[in-house]
């Protein structure tokens, strides 16, 4: 992995998930695996819902990226200035 920064956005993005699954398991209420599927957004509406876990996997990838661009164009900036 190129950036920690962004290894870490993904991880605790994963480890949010792992944790919203996992409240349903405890609490028995109507809208208790809510915040899991909300996690999953935009991608469950078009992927079957067999591949669930294929959205958030996509959903940390581009979590992953996306802080990755963000780093990498902090990091430019910096050397500019010096």
């Amino acid at each position: 992995m190129r950036s920690r920064f962004a290894a870490i956005g993904a991880m605790i993005y994963l480890l949010v998930f792992a944790c919203a699954s996992a409240y349903p398991l405890f609490d028995h209420s109507t809208f208790a695996g809510l915040a899991a599927v909300l996690l999953g957004l935009p991608w469950i509406d078009y992927l079957p819902s067999k591949w669930f876990l294929a959205a958030i996997v996509l959903n940390a990838l581009i979590i992953y990226f996306l802080l990755a661009t963000v780093s990498f164009l902090l990091s430019s900036l910096r050397r500019l200035r010096m």
